[in-house]
Parts: C-alpha cells; sequence; structure tokens
C-alpha cells in the first residue's frame, strides 16, 4: 500500500513539473508574439510619420499679380506727357487659333483689347506694341503681327495721332509659351515705366 501511494506521488509531482514547463513555454511564445506585434506597429508609425510629414512638391505659378492692378474693364486715368488718357482694358484672349502668324514650336497666340480716350492735352502719339505689355508665370510675352482674326494687327497703329477728344480702340496680339499663365497687362505711355497702369489678366471682362 505505502509502495502504491509513492508512486502516485511521484507521478503527481511528474505530471506538476510537466504543466508548469508547457505553461512557461506558451507564455514565452505570446511574448515573442506580441513583442513582434510591437515592432512591427512601431515601425509601421514610423514610417507613415516620415511620408506625412515630407513636404509635397510645389508648383510654382509665377509671380503674383500687381498690387494695385485693376479688374478688366475699368477704366484708368493716365498721364502721358501733355496728355491726359483713360485707357481701358476690356479684354485678354487667353488663345487666339487661326491668326496666320507665324508662330515658334511650343508657343501660342494671345491678345488683348483696349480702349484710349485722349480726354485733355496735347495729341497722344506711340504704337500699341509699345506701349501694351503682358506678363506671364513665364515672364514677359513678345508681341506677334497677327494676320486675321478677331485681335488682327492693323496696317495703321490705333495709337497714331489720338487727338484730344477722340477715342481710339484695338488689339494687341502676343506670343505666349505654352502652359504659361496670364498674369497682368500694362500700359505704359509713350513706352516708358514712369506712370505706367496695370489689369489683372485673369479678372475677367
Amino acid at each position: 500500500m505505502t509502495v502504491v501511494r509513492t508512486a502516485r506521488g511521484v507521478v503527481a509531482r511528474a505530471l506538476a513539473a510537466l504543466f508548469a514547463i508547457a505553461i512557461v513555454a506558451g507564455c514565452g511564445s505570446a511574448s515573442r508574439v506580441t513583442t513582434s506585434r510591437s515592432v512591427t506597429s512601431s515601425t509601421t508609425a514610423t514610417i507613415s510619420s516620415t511620408t506625412s510629414s515630407a513636404s509635397p512638391p510645389r508648383h510654382r505659378s509665377g509671380p503674383p499679380v500687381p498690387r494695385g492692378a485693376a479688374p478688366l474693364g475699368h477704366a484708368r486715368q493716365v498721364h502721358a506727357g501733355g496728355s491726359v488718357l483713360t485707357v481701358t482694358v476690356s479684354r485678354v484672349y487667353g488663345r487666339l487659333a487661326d491668326t496666320g502668324s507665324a508662330l515658334v514650336p511650343g508657343t501660342h497666340a494671345a491678345g488683348v483689347t483696349l480702349t484710349i480716350f485722349n480726354a485733355a492735352g496735347a495729341t497722344y502719339d506711340s504704337t500699341a506694341s509699345g506701349d501694351v505689355s503682358l506678363q506671364t508665370s513665364t515672364g514677359m510675352a513678345a508681341p506677334l503681327f497677327i494676320r486675321h482674326g478677331v485681335c488682327q494687327t492693323p496696317l495703321v497703329d490705333f495709337e497714331s495721332l489720338i487727338e484730344k477728344g477722340e477715342t481710339r480702340s484695338g488689339c494687341v496680339g502676343f506670343t505666349v509659351t505654352r502652359g504659361a499663365r496670364l498674369i497682368a497687362v500694362r500700359f505704359s505711355p509713350h513706352s516708358r515705366p514712369a506712370g505706367s497702369v496695370t489689369w489683372a489678366a485673369g479678372s475677367g471682362g
């Protein structure tokens, strides 16, 4: 009887030992899984944070519209030597087709229509291609001779010999680089910076 009890005790202790080993092994495995998940989550969070904090590429849209630029259709007074002019830029054609003009590859034609009223003083005599300029996001557009269409260049410059009380209207053509944004139209009396006035090219009209 004593032998049987002893054998049962030995078996019980052996089973208890095996059970303890199994519990320790299971805990170690769970710990490794938890640690692995923690490392993976930490790495993912780091990558996500780095990606979101990176600055997106910026598209340069060119210089801003000059301060004080008027909207299209707004009349502006210009002192041009002995003349006092009222100048109104009424419309900007961002892209003109079928102009008959010789264009460099990668460019297109654009146009600016304006009206000049000689309100007072002497006769105003100048050139439209010199007085009117078009600012774009890639720089100043070059004047363009337009053979036909809504912005056809007249044979006689419409800014030639504008007498007091007389009104003249016309369109000035330009060559614009493909993809460039139109920013402003400037009128410079007698083609000089002094006394120039500007309009926002995309303000309507």
